[in-house]
C-alpha cells in the first residue's frame, strides 16, 4: 500500500509541477508579446520558472505523502525533469544532454529534495 501511495503523491506532484509551469510558460509568452529580452534573461527566467513550479509540486506530494519528504521529493524532481525534458524534445528541440543539460538535472533533484522535506514540516 505504500509504494501505491507513494507512486500516486509522485505522480500528484509531478502533475502540479507541470501545470504550474504550463501556466507561468503562459503568461510569461503574453509578456514576451510586448517585451524583448535577451537569450541570458529567458535562460534565467526559465530556470525560475522550473524551481518554483518544481518546489511546489514536490511540497505538494510531500504534504499528501506526509512522510520520507526528501524521498518523495527526489522522485519528484527526476520525473519532473525528465518529462520537460521529453515534451522539449516533442516540441522540436535538440535531443541534446550536455552539461547544460545535467546541471538541470542536478538542480531539479536537489530542489525537488529540499522541497520534499520543507513540505513534511510545513
Amino acid at each position: 500500500m505504500e509504494i501505491k501511495d507513494f507512486s500516486k503523491n509522485t505522480i500528484k506532484g509531478v502533475l502540479y509541477a507541470l501545470v504550474i509551469s504550463l501556466v507561468f510558460n503562459l503568461i510569461f509568452s503574453i509578456v514576451m508579446i510586448k517585451v524583448d529580452f535577451s537569450e541570458t534573461v529567458l535562460n534565467v527566467i526559465y530556470v525560475v520558472i522550473s524551481c518554483v513550479a518544481l518546489v511546489i509540486g514536490a511540497i505538494v506530494a510531500a504534504k499528501s505523502q506526509g512522510s520520507k519528504g526528501w524521498m518523495i521529493g527526489l522522485a519528484v524532481g527526476t520525473i519532473y525533469y525528465i518529462a520537460l525534458y521529453l515534451i522539449y524534445i516533442l516540441f522540436g528541440g535538440e535531443a541534446n544532454l550536455g552539461m547544460y543539460e545535467f546541471y538541470r538535472f542536478l538542480m531539479s533533484i536537489g530542489v525537488g529534495t529540499l522541497a520534499g522535506m520543507l513540505g513534511i514540516n510545513l
